[in-house]
């Protein structure tokens, strides 16, 4: 990720050090927790009718946030995960659902780093572009309008992913680039084949 008007385009958060022995079991109970949730979304017809109908598209991704009134999709909670990722542009093919992102419930709370170094958490830059709350270095535009003379640069709740497919650069990758993306889908349909 670069930059934009001198801010970093993503900030990371928590503690880079090793995870101690308890923090490893946690992330694999978390990644666990997560797959087995996760299941009942295959379908992405499933995630619409669950209320996962906020729709950002990015590099071959569509995430779907959940859109509902229920705080309990906030935050570190593996049975109604904040947001389904899924592989939109495989030919032929169904949307293939890659993983869950966690998101917080607000701006300025710092995501429970249960796995050490291994779950660090992440936020995006967001800058106004064309009167439209826009995610810098992706290009994805956010709900609602802004005005350029009076907006201020700030940065999204705290997120992490889980990828629940071989994913490059591990389960707890931010790695949202086309590359990516892409050859998650091919180790996907290779152990499907």
């Amino acid at each position: 990720m670069g930059t934009t008007h001198g801010l970093p385009d993503m900030q990371m958060y928590g503690s880079t050090a090793p995870p101690t022995a308890a923090q490893v079991v946690a992330a694999a109970q978390l990644i666990q927790a997560t797959d087995t949730s996760l299941k009942r979304y295959a379908n992405v017809q499933a995630a619409f009718a669950a209320g996962y109908t906020y729709v950002l598209k990015t590099n071959g991704e569509e995430h779907l946030l959940y859109n509902g009134p229920d705080p309990a999709y906030q935050g570190l909670n593996p049975q109604d995960p904040s947001s389904l990722v899924y592989a939109i542009n495989v030919p032929n093919h169904a949307p293939i659902l890659l993983g869950a992102m966690y998101i917080m419930g607000g701006d300025t709370q710092n995501g429970p780093q249960i796995g050490g170094g291994l779950t660090r958490w992440h936020s995006h830059l967001v800058t106004c572009v064309n009167g439209r709350p826009t995610i810098a270095g992706f290009g994805v535009q956010l709900r609602g309008n802004c005005d350029p003379a009076s907006w201020q640069n700030r940065y999204t709740a705290q997120m992490l992913h889980v990828w629940v497919v071989p994913y490059p650069g591990g389960v707890f990758s931010d790695d949202l680039s086309a590359a990516a993306t892409n050859s998650a889908v091919q180790a996907v349909l290779a152990q499907r084949s």
